[in-house]
């Protein structure tokens, strides 16, 4: 009898060790399957920060891109009813039309820049920038000199 109850618990030992086995299996093609599907939306970040960006008044900005030789091209977007005056955008130390002439964007139009950076990009990198490294100097049909903070990030590849 005692050699009977040894096969029994050897047994259960084994089916308990093989019932373990198939849920490690599975965890590991469900956490597989899980990293497949983060890496497919990389993109996210960059779509739901051009959406932040593109409803932001006074400026918007609507798509952005930056190339391999390292300079970031922004389409900017006056959200407004009134006419603006452009004078500066600047990511940290890297600006565009800094010290130039104000250009005046009517309600609703939009205005092309580039920013120049040293920095090349290799195609394919991602690309980040703070939004509290991000502002954009304007003056208004009242004001002159206002200055707007970054709404969001800006990301994206390369």
């Amino acid at each position: 009898m005692n050699t009977r109850a040894q096969e029994h618990k050897a047994q259960g030992t084994i089916e308990y060790l093989v019932i373990i086995a198939i849920v490690v299996v599975i965890a590991l093609v469900v956490v597989g399957l899980l990293l497949q599907v983060m890496n497919q939306g990389s993109n996210i970040p960059e779509t739901s920060a051009k959406t932040a960006w593109k409803s932001t008044e006074p400026w918007g900005i609507v798509d952005w891109s930056r190339a391999t030789d390292g300079n970031l091209t922004l389409v900017l977007k006056n959200n407004t009813a009134d006419t603006l005056e452009f004078n500066e955008f600047a990511i940290g130390s890297s600006s565009a039309d800094k010290n130039s002439n104000p250009a005046t964007v009517p309600a609703y139009a939009t205005k092309v820049i580039v920013i120049t950076t040293s920095a090349t990009c290799a195609s394919g990198t991602k690309y980040s920038y703070s939004k509290t490294d991000i502002y954009i100097d304007y003056n208004s049909t009242s004001i002159n000199g206002k200055r707007m903070g970054g709404a969001g990030d800006i990301v994206g590849t390369c």
